[in-house]
């Protein structure tokens, strides 16, 4: 009898502990989801203001090398219209090398917001060498604010040509 209850105690310890492990890994991932689409509040300069949330990073290989795209949901708080240089959203990784996005094909070089309006998925494209994969990698979302876009890890995964992954939070 004393052995059952022993068992039945084991095995409700496992259970508590495993569960408890599980919220412990959930609630940390939400956190760091949380914490990468935040909204940033972006003010230049000359007064012009705009609000900045990331939504998700894609990653993927290509022919010519790889490719970064970053999706972003921009607010116009003005009472005018905004025209954003694609040109200003500057990728820099942890060597010190800038990556300017594409603004070839459907990417004009300018990102307009309407008034008080939204541009609900805005992608910012960028061709990278590898290199610039294996650290952290952050996103100039104004003249004076950057944002990381991942957690600093060396990219270890080796992805065919013409193969793309999703990431919705920093830690990929």
């Amino acid at each position: 009898m004393v052995k059952r209850k022993l068992q039945i105690i084991v095995v409700v310890a496992v259970f508590v502990v495993i569960s408890l492990s599980l919220l412990l890994m959930a609630a940390l991932r939400m956190r760091e989801a949380r914490q990468f689409s935040q909204s940033y509040r972006v003010q230049t300069s000359t007064g012009t203001n705009y609000i900045v949330q990331l939504l998700e990073t894609t990653v993927g290989k290509v022919e010519t090398g790889c490719v970064v795209i970053v999706y972003a949901r921009f607010e116009n708080p003005n009472s005018h219209e905004l025209a954003l240089r694609r040109e200003w959203f500057v990728l820099a990784d942890s060597g010190g090398d800038n990556y300017l996005p594409a603004t070839s094909g459907t990417q004009a070089p300018l990102i307009k917001l309407p008034a008080n309006g939204v541009l609900e998925k805005e992608a910012l494209r960028y061709a990278v060498n590898e290199r610039a994969l294996s650290g952290a990698l952050a996103l100039k979302i104004g003249h004076e604010h950057s944002v990381f876009i991942n957690d600093g890890k060396p990219w270890t995964r080796r992805l065919p040509v013409g193969q793309f992954v999703t990431f919705r939070s920093r830690d990929w």
